[in-house]
């Protein structure tokens, strides 16, 4: 068995215990960044609606201080939903009785939007339908139908198992119908809006055209982007057309994130759809602990109660996906057992053979100074590899002990959604401390066998273009990269799996220093001749 080979086995399976295989989906790696700068996006928020509260004043016409109160209630209509009452409230304050019928209205127009989003549905139909649509103007006519459309037609989406929703979609469809009358061509809310009419008559094509087509027109961080973006995927769904309706389901996901919204349903269904026909549980789990604590934040009830229903199952399967490491974990930890084994054995096979070359005192002449040098290489590895065998003992116990803590912890946590996946963060993945130990043990290992690694790939760049580690490094990022190719693991995405990055940063990392090279083409054969200690000894 050689040395090298045995070597390079239990490092990497070391480093893979603790990883689970990434996804390749450019897009929804996206969608995650954007979630981790979801508080930015909601800073700008707050900060345009602070810019806008400083607006008010009461020494300003009482039309002005409405046209703010309007401002802020549609930033709040999606976000919160007891912030855009309050404002709605203040602005019924300030409006009079002999005031024009349109402002009067607008108001409980507004009124009827808040508790219809919020799921408040029968007491927003019953404001509605105290208004006169045919003494509004055109323009609060469109915010009118739009208001009774949506009401009716998010009430049939709730209400979908029961008899009262035929009733419910045939009156959004006719409000819907009013509402594209009174909507101008050339805005992308036409084209919108007969996408939702070629929808609900089940012609995907048609709607499928027209959602496009208004989703070139408008930005992604806008609501109506979301609205279409969350459509167009429930189309391609009914069309059957999976890649597309996930791919849609993300946009819209995103573009929540960046209005930023909390009432929205995009991050829901992409959980679901992750869970049931992909498989990846942590993503699932993540986003429906989101939609969660945005429903929560709006203050929806029924949504709360939507998402409650299928949290168990993703759960569930969560649970059974750390059962699943858990025993993989075990069997790592066997293999490396055995290698080690395997290693001592090797160990104590060399310094059997040194001994029986030792005794071998009646060999010729002509082959004692090769036997002496034989007997010094022999030396030199027996050392290294009792350091490698007792550096990775040390790891294969720590992993051990995590096993052991982590059933203790798990059945103590697992009550609480959020705290498994704190506890499954904490004892399934590798902490940063962790990981910095696995690195600083890989390098250690790796310095003792190529001491002059440094010195010998520096040889190979140009000399303004030396590498060096910093201050307190063994090895950093790129040198750590280019000891795992002289092990003769080559393939970027390995060597990701290994330095816990995306292998598009591998290759980048590559490209930059074969860039640097003198020998640019053979680069990486040339550092595959890099020398180990053996061979520095038998030179």
């Amino acid at each position: 068995m050689n040395l090298k080979l045995t070597f390079s086995l239990i490092l990497a399976l070391v480093f893979l215990i603790p990883i689970e295989s990434k996804s390749e989906d450019k897009l929804l790696d996206k969608l995650d960044r954007t979630i981790e700068n979801r508080d930015n996006f909601i800073k700008i928020k707050e900060a345009r609606v602070d810019s806008l509260r400083r607006l008010i004043n009461p020494d300003k016409s009482k039309a002005a201080n409405l046209e703010i109160y309007d401002k802020l209630f549609r930033e709040f209509l999606a976000f919160s939903f007891d912030s855009a009452m309050a404002y709605v409230n203040r602005a019924s304050m300030i409006v009079e009785p002999d005031d024009p019928y349109d402002l009067r209205k607008q108001i409980e127009i507004h009124r009827a939007l808040s508790l219809a989003t919020s799921g408040h549905f029968s007491h927003a139909i019953n404001i509605l339908k105290g208004i006169d649509s045919r003494r509004l103007s055109q323009k609060l006519q469109e915010e009118y139908f739009a208001a009774c459309e949506w009401t009716y037609g998010v009430w049939a989406a709730y209400s979908d198992k029961s008899s009262v929703a035929p009733e419910l979609t045939k009156e959004s469809l006719t409000y819907l119908d009013s509402l594209i009358r009174v909507t101008e061509t050339s805005a992308p809310e036409y084209s919108y809006r007969l996408a939702e009419k070629a929808l609900r008559s089940h012609n995907y094509p048609e709607a499928e055209k027209n959602y496009l087509k208004a989703l070139n027109m408008i930005p992604v961080d806008n609501r109506l982007y979301a609205q279409a973006a969350y459509a167009l995927a429930m189309t391609y769904n009914e069309m059957g057309k999976k890649d597309k309706y996930k791919e849609w389901l993300v946009k819209a996901a995103i573009s929540d994130q960046t209005v930023p919204l909390k009432e929205n349903l995009a991050l829901q269904q992409l959980a679901l759809f992750l869970n049931n026909e992909e498989g990846d549980v942590e993503r699932a789990n993540t986003y429906l602990k989101l939609a969660l604590e945005d429903a929560i934040f709006y203050n929806n009830r029924l949504r709360m109660l939507e998402i409650a229903e299928k949290t168990p199952d993703i759960t569930n399967v969560y649970q059974d996906t750390i059962e699943h490491q858990n025993k993989r974990l075990k069997l790592y930890i066997l293999i490396i057992g055995i290698l080690l084994l395997l290693l001592g054995g090797f160990a104590f096979y060399t310094y059997r053979q040194r001994q029986q070359a030792a005794k071998s005192k009646n060999v010729l002449a002509e082959l004692n100074s090769q036997l002496s040098l034989l007997n010094a290489r022999l030396s030199s590895t027996n050392r290294s590899r009792e350091q490698y065998v007792s550096l990775f003992m040390d790891l294969c116990a720590a992993y051990i002990e995590k096993l052991n803590r982590f059933p203790m912890i798990l059945k103590m946590k697992v009550k609480q959604l959020g705290d498994l996946n704190s506890v499954a963060d904490r004892y399934v993945r590798p902490t940063e401390l962790e990981t910095r130990e696995m690195f600083r043990n890989f390098d250690t290992a790796f310095l003792r066998l190529y001491p002059d690694y440094i010195e010998q790939f520096n040889l190979l760049l140009k000399p303004e273009e030396k590498i060096y580690p910093k201050k307190g490094e063994m090895l950093n990022t790129d040198l750590r990269i280019y000891a795992l190719v002289r092990m003769g693991i080559s393939e970027s995405h390995k060597i990701a799996t290994l330095l816990f990055l995306s292998p598009q940063t591998i290759f980048n990392h590559r490209t930059q220093v074969r860039n640097r090279a003198i020998d640019r083409n053979n680069f990486e054969k040339d550092v595959m001749q890099i020398c180990d200690v053996n061979e520095i000894n038998a030179t």
